[in-house]
């Protein structure tokens, strides 16, 4: 009896926890597909130099290093300080892309949540295929940078923000949730400065007004509930700002230190790191913040230049969503804003005005913000907005769902129609027929016919790398682990080493050497082209005589494999 009353409990209790619904059960079954190919595609893309330059000189080292080194802009600290946490289980793949995949499987189910609780009508299953089909999405899904764990803040902030803007009191834990979304965001891309402002903006703004609409409901104004959540959220981005401010503090100070120590005028030549740090902690932190402020990650440009490329710029953004539907895109994202403008104006009360906000908000401020600084960011800057540009397409189709609906439910019931309901989500008069109502499901079809057409699109699933990938397979064919004085003649090669068979190889020159991968470029006299950068070696440097005493193991039209 004992035994059976268990077996009951736990059938029970696994029932329970299974999806019921027809979309739920749907959207959880995309997203175990979805979570199937970014495995997939986790370990068969071959990273790209930004990826092998993060792991090779940040996550390989240790979260300790990773958090207190930043050489360049392109330093993803807070994404660098959790890789290489998990890169101590020895896969490489796993300690640069395992945070990705975690984030990006999380992003789809975060999608399906925020939408669920403001669009009807199929539209949250939708909204995850549109989500996944862009490409921009799809292309940092799992790879070894910030982007994705960014875009992960960004919906949780969406997520918690709707918790907090509902209706009735609320404890600290979601004040706390988005206090670490907004410092995590910001720790990881500092760019993530340009969903934070919108996303918190859009929350005061809501808070404000609806304590400004309830105001004679309360005799206090410290009674207000509008004013309690406001008082609380600007107390969270305040906690927000400083643990962001102490987090770049410890990375100012290391930075200040060591170019203190290693700068003969400075007054602290040859001193140690700690010395400087007890003496002058301040002159540490402002050379620290000199530098980082010296090499900014997003250049301005000239007025001229900026006017010219803009527009181009906003295309591109949206063509690296959906590819050759770009244009389209953009036309739902200019109706969107008008029929969020409406609800706002007609129907502020509704829950979906905090989401409205949130994309009203996002869009202008980037808009905006965008001509007033003259900047033209990465296209991948803007990976987050992937999330906005979905919900101005269901928005667009929410709408014209509600007004088809009613108009039919008007013709329908005839003399017992009442004019003066508008629910956020209207239903469909049964007429008892099986088919009845399943033309509001069009626009999620549509949706889902977007994803398969993209899915199996050859842009969608391609190699990234090009250049990383044919160095990758070549040093497969050389048998890497059998050498035993290798030579790297670029970073590629160097990067792929450490990456792939944790070989630190700082063999920069052919000589001596019983191993070679020679870029073919490197025979052409006074090269400067693609990829020159990379080179640690030219046409004028390498040792041609040595070179020509190994012999050709492969070669192919862009590069020769020597060994001895």
């Amino acid at each position: 009896m004992l035994n059976e009353s268990f077996v009951a409990k736990s059938e029970k209790r696994i029932y329970d926890l299974l999806p019921h619904e027809p979309e739920t059960i749907g959207v959880t079954l995309f997203i175990i597909g979805m979570a199937v190919y970014y495995l997939w595609r986790m370990f068969a893309i071959t990273p790209q130099y930004d990826e092998l330059y993060t792991f090779y000189t940040f996550i390989s080292k240790g979260p300790v290093y990773s958090a207190i080194h930043w050489p360049l802009p392109n330093n993803h600290v807070g994404y660098s300080v959790l890789s290489a946490i998990l890169n101590v289980f020895g896969n490489p793949y796993i300690g640069l892309r395992g945070i990705s995949y975690i984030c990006a499987v999380s992003n789809l189910i975060l999608v399906y949540r925020i939408c669920k609780r403001y669009y009807a009508h199929g539209l949250p299953l939708g909204a995850v295929c549109l989500y996944s089909a862009m490409q921009i999405v799809n292309e940092y899904s799992v790879q070894g940078r910030g982007y994705t764990l960014a875009t992960t803040c960004f919906l949780i902030a969406i997520y918690v923000i709707g918790d907090i803007c509902r209706i009735g009191e609320d404890d600290t834990f979601p004040y706390a949730k988005l206090t670490i979304a907004l410092v995590l965001g910001l720790y990881t891309v500092p760019s993530s400065i340009y969903w934070v402002i919108p996303v918190s903006l859009s929350a005061v703004l809501f808070l404000v007004i609806n304590a400004y609409r309830s105001k004679s409901v309360y005799t206090k104004i410290g009674d207000n509930i509008y004013y309690k959540k406001l008082r609380s959220l600007v107390i969270s981005g305040i906690v927000a700002a400083a643990i962001t401010f102490f987090l770049y503090l410890i990375i100012w100070l290391a930075i200040g230190s060591n170019l203190l120590v290693k700068t003969e005028d400075s007054g602290f030549y040859g001193m140690s790191h700690v010395s400087v740090l007890l003496h002058a902690p301040f002159k540490a932190a402002g050379t620290g913040i000199n530098y980082m402020l010296s090499q900014p990650y997003i250049q301005s440009v000239s007025a001229a230049e900026f006017k010219a490329r803009y527009p181009g710029w906003i295309m591109s953004l949206f063509e690296y969503m959906i590819p050759r539907g770009g244009a389209v895109l953009l036309i739902f994202v200019i109706i969107s804003l008008g029929c969020l403008f409406y609800e706002c104006f007609k129907h502020f009360e509704y829950s979906r005005t905090v989401i409205n906000l949130v994309v009203i908000v996002n869009v202008l401020f980037i808009a905006i913000v965008l001509i007033l600084q003259r900047k033209l960011p990465y296209l991948r800057v803007f990976s987050y907005s992937g999330f906005i540009f979905t919900l101005c397409f269901c928005t667009v189709m929410e709408r014209l769902i509600n007004v088809t609906v009613r108009l039919y439910n008007k013709k329908k019931m005839a003399g017992n129609w009442d004019a003066s309901l508008h629910p956020e989500n209207e239903s469909i008069e049964k007429s008892g027929k099986w088919y009845g109502g399943l033309g509001v499901y069009l626009p999620m079809a549509f949706m889902l016919l977007v994803f398969i057409c993209r899915f199996f699109s050859p842009s969608y699933s391609m190699q990234l790398g090009g250049r990383e990938n044919e160095v990758f397979n070549i040093l497969y064919i050389a048998d890497v682990p059998i050498r035993d004085n290798m030579a790297v003649l670029d970073c590629d090669q160097q990067y792929l080493l450490k990456f792939g068979w944790d070989i630190n190889c700082n063999k920069m020159d052919v000589t001596d050497s019983d191993c070679v991968i020679l870029d073919k470029n490197m025979m052409t006299p006074g090269y400067s082209g693609d990829d020159f950068w990379k080179f640690y070696q030219t046409y004028e440097t390498i040792d041609w005589d040595y070179l020509n005493t190994l012999h050709v193991l492969y070669e192919n039209e862009n590069f020769i494999l020597y060994i001895k």
